[in-house]
């Protein structure tokens, strides 16, 4: 069997010594790893322009992998990924749409703009719950005087 030397051996036994995997353990390792990079690098658009030039994305093997690799939504394997948005592209992937798109250039680079804008934004736009909209509304009325006059200033530096 070949190594892998990103594949770590098992951790030391109390008594110090390193159990041995089975082959089928080492193999279904292997193949875990090998999926979730592969599931990773559909985050990226160049990625996926790289897979329609090679001719991959009209493959109906290749489709049908892609369908396989559906399991990566179970809570048992998602909290392997660290690209979620992978997993937006991964069903993405399955309209043939998509898939021909991938081909142009400019479509691919709108992609990465919009990749680019979600993550310089994504900390800062935070959708207000209801809860947040009542407070403010709350904290508005206290505020507020019955004939409309601002009895306490949040805004004023002298405070």
């Amino acid at each position: 069997m070949q190594q892998h030397p990103t594949i770590l051996p098992p951790p030391a036994l109390p008594d110090g010594s390193i159990p041995s995997r089975s082959r089928e353990k080492e193999e279904n390792l292997i193949r875990f790893q090998a999926e979730l990079e592969f599931i990773q690098c559909l985050s990226n658009p160049q990625y996926l322009h790289s897979l329609s030039t090679q001719g991959y994305l009209g493959k109906e093997t290749f489709i049908n992998y892609l369908k396989y690799l559906e399991y990566w939504r179970k809570p048992q394997y998602v909290k392997f990924i660290v690209y979620p948005t992978s997993l937006i592209y991964l069903t993405l992937l399955q309209s043939s749409l998509f898939r021909e798109r991938l081909a142009d250039p400019v479509f691919v680079n709108e992609l990465i703009r919009v990749g680019i804008k979600h993550h310089e934004t994504w900390r800062t736009e935070k959708p207000q719950t209801a809860n947040a909209t009542t407070s403010t509304n709350n904290d508005y009325e206290k505020n507020v005087a019955p004939d409309g006059q601002i009895i306490n200033n949040h805004f004023d530096d002298d405070g």
